[in-house]
C-alpha cells in the first residue's frame, strides 16, 4: 500500500501527463516548435516539485507512523507516559521545521531530511534500476537525480541547459529537451519514489516495529 505521500505524488504527475497530452496536440503551424519546448521545460520544472513534495510529505506519513506505533498504540490510546509524549513531540517540532526548511531536493538534501536530520532511514542504498537499457546502480541514480535538479535549475533562472549532461545531447551535441527526456524524467522520479516508499516502510517496520506504516 502506497503512502499518502506517493498518492498525492501520483496526482501531481498527472498534470505532467496532461502535458504530454497536450504536446500531442501541437503537431502542424507556426511557433510550434517554441511551444514544444515550453512544454517540456515545465514539465520538467513539475516533476521536481512533485518529488519535492513527495519527500516532505513521506517524513510527515513517517511520523505520524511512528506517534501511533509507539507502545505498540499506546500514543492513540493515551497510555504512554507523558514524558514519552513530550519527547516525541519536541523531537517532531525539529524535524517538522527541518521540512519547512527544506529546498532543492537533490541526492544529498534528501538523504540528510530522511536520515541525519529525521528518522535514521538512508534511502540511496535503495535507489537502483535494473531493468532494459536503465542497469543504473545507485551511484548512477544519485548523478541522474542531481542532473534534473540542475536542469530544473537552469530552467527556473532562465539560464541555458547545462552543457556537461551526455544524455541531455542532441544529435548536434547541443542540450535539448524533448518529449522523450520528459518522458524520461517523468519515469525516472517515479521510480524513485516507488523505490523510497517501500524502503521507507520496510524500515519503518524493521527499526521502529510498526507492522504497517502504510
Amino acid at each position: 500500500m502506497p503512502s499518502n505521500a506517493h498518492s498525492h505524488f501520483t496526482k501531481l504527475v498527472r498534470l505532467v501527463d496532461q502535458l504530454i497530452t497536450i504536446h500531442g496536440r501541437i503537431q502542424q503551424g507556426r511557433g510550434r516548435r517554441h511551444q514544444q519546448d515550453a512544454i517540456h521545460r515545465a514539465g520538467v520544472v513539475m516533476m521536481v516539485a512533485a518529488w519535492e513534495a513527495y519527500i516532505e510529505k513521506v517524513v510527515v506519513d513517517a511520523l505520524n507512523a511512528v506517534e501511533l506505533g509507539i507502545g505498540g498504540g499506546a500514543a492513540a490510546t493515551g497510555t504512554m507516559p507523558a514524558w514519552v509524549q513530550a519527547a516525541f513531540a519536541m523531537r517532531r517540532a525539529e524535524i517538522e521545521e527541518s521540512i519547512r526548511r527544506f529546498h532543492t531536493p537533490n541526492a544529498e538534501r534528501v538523504q540528510e531530511l530522511l536520515c541525519g536530520l529525521s528518522l535514521g532511514f538512508d534511502p540511496w542504498p535503495h535507489w537502483s534500476w535494473h531493468v532494459g537499457p536503465r542497469q543504473w546502480d545507485a551511484g548512477e541514480m544519485r548523478s541522474r537525480l542531481n542532473a534534473w535538479l540542475r536542469i530544473r535549475h537552469s530552467i527556473a533562472h532562465g539560464s541555458a541547459l547545462p552543457n556537461n549532461i551526455a544524455w541531455l545531447h542532441d544529435h548536434q551535441y547541443q542540450p535539448r529537451l524533448t518529449l522523450q527526456s520528459l518522458r524520461e524524467c517523468r519515469k525516472f522520479f517515479e521510480r524513485l519514489v516507488v523505490l523510497t516508499d517501500a524502503a521507507f516502510s520496510a524500515f519503518l517496520r524493521d527499526e521502529y516495529g510498526i507492522p504497517l506504516p502504510w
